[in-house]
């Protein structure tokens, strides 16, 4: 029987699933993290009485995450999102537009112009004549709706989830039900239809004292052996085992294991199956993770008064501003913020924007940040409270030729039996999704 434990590389979320999954079956585990601290991007924050995540804001209620909230004693701690959440704005010249993804709801509404209204209506009787290979989302959501649909409906949105650039992001990859509609019905509004339930629904919820609360409470009932500054930093093929190269505290190591499973960063990973598979390593290190900028602000009771009654609100890049979107923390979930007071955390930099780091720096970045917010929502009174928080690598983006890197990955895995790549460029970066995937890779 294998006594060797099972090495996880990684602390974020996803290593501390898996971890935790290997445990409630009696999988002896080590964890080894790079940096100082579990949690990954899971961070949070108190300020002045407001509660902040410079990482996930909130998160869907999946069967798999409200299961693990039960097992970990964890669902006292729930907050669940008001009912305005359910409302989302979209900028166009300078104003805020309610919009629904319900096609029916977008032609009643002002957001869009005739023409691309009449795209819309029209799709169901276009001719379904997808290009060979891979289509990037631009490609896709143009043939089939029109440029504007494209860059003022579709664009903001995926720029607010993956902060990624729609002209590269793969339709398969991101939104991989579309395609399979235009194949199966010949029409995505057809295929919309017929699956009404399939474009969200679920409960929105997030923690009392920040989302962080998860993933330290994932780490106190862990009884493995946990590792700070220690990086794997190469794999090697053994006997009947694999050889593992580490660097802990600047002294290096070596160990053997059965099993290895890298719940890190597709950069970190590269460095570690560079010796195992250099053009596979090479891939990894080729995934693009923008730099992002998570900016929180808490202003008075002015902007009480202004804020949007809804989730947030999301900037298409033709609207010209330095920022992507923002969150109303406050209208979803008002216990986080001190009474009276509001809060912001507003989303800059991504694929499309990371430049205006290099350009403008951190702190003007913010101070115009600031400015095109308070004209957008005409507040004239400054915040009471500001926080930047800067990922230099942020989420991984998943651009056209993604497949052939899951193939790889897949061949990878066959050729080095035990080993396995289980970071979020894997399995999907929101947080159900890597909780979900942590029972297989366990």
């Amino acid at each position: 029987m294998n006594t060797q434990p099972v090495i996880i590389a990684g602390a974020g979320i996803a290593g501390l699933s898996i971890a935790y999954e290997l445990q409630q079956k009696g999988i002896p585990y080590e964890i080894m993290e790079a940096g100082t601290r579990a949690g990954g991007l899971m961070k949070s924050l108190h300020i002045d009485g407001y509660e902040l995540d410079a990482g996930p804001n909130s998160l869907a209620a999946s069967p798999e995450l409200m299961a693990y909230i039960h097992q970990l004693g964890l669902q006292d701690q729930v907050l669940e999102a008001s009912a305005a959440s359910k409302n989302r704005f979209l900028v166009k010249n300078d104003q805020l537009y309610v919009v629904s993804p319900n096609p029916v709801e977008i032609l009643k509404s002002n957001y869009v112009s005739g023409s691309a209204k009449w795209r819309l209506f029209t799709e169901r009787f276009r001719k379904a004549q997808p290009p060979a290979g891979e289509e990037s989302v631009t490609s896709f959501i143009t043939r089939r709706f029109g440029r504007e649909i494209s860059e003022y409906l579709f664009e903001p949105i995926l720029s607010g989830i993956y902060a990624g650039n729609p002209d590269l992001m793969s339709i398969t990859e991101v939104l991989p039900m579309l395609p399979q509609w235009e194949k199966k019905y010949g029409s995505v509004t057809k295929g919309l239809m017929a699956n009404k339930n399939a474009m969200g629904g679920r409960k929105i919820i997030a923690f009392k004292g920040g989302n962080a609360v998860l993933t330290e409470k994932l780490l106190s009932v862990l009884t493995g052996k946990v590792r700070f500054n220690c990086a794997i930093t190469g794999v090697t093929r053994g006997a009947s085992d694999y050889i593992v190269q580490y660097n802990e505290n600047g002294h290096t190591g070596m160990l053997n294991a059965e099993r290895v499973i890298f719940a890190t960063p597709a950069y970190s990973t590269a460095v570690a199956v560079q010796g195992l598979d250099a053009s596979l390593a090479s891939q990894l290190n080729d995934i693009p993770y923008p730099r992002m900028g998570v900016l929180h602000l808490g202003f008075g009771p002015e902007a009480r008064e202004k804020a949007p009654a809804g989730f947030g609100f999301l900037v298409p890049h033709a609207s010209r501003k330095h920022f992507l979107g923002a969150i109303c923390n406050a209208a979803i979930f008002p216990s986080r913020v001190p009474k009276g007071k509001t809060l912001f955390t507003v989303f800059v930099g991504g694929a499309r924007q990371e430049q205006l780091f290099d350009q403008l720096g951190a702190e003007k970045l913010q101070q115009t940040v600031v400015k095109e917010l308070m004209a957008l929502l005409g507040l004239r009174t400054p915040p009471e409270m500001q926080h930047f928080s800067q990922w230099n690598r942020a989420i991984p983006q998943l651009n056209v030729g993604y497949a052939q890197l899951r193939q790889q990955i897949r061949f990878f895995e066959q050729r080095y039996p035990g080993i396995r790549l289980a970071g979020n460029y894997v399995t999907g970066v929101a947080v159900p999704a890597i909780i979900k995937a942590a029972k297989e890779y366990s």
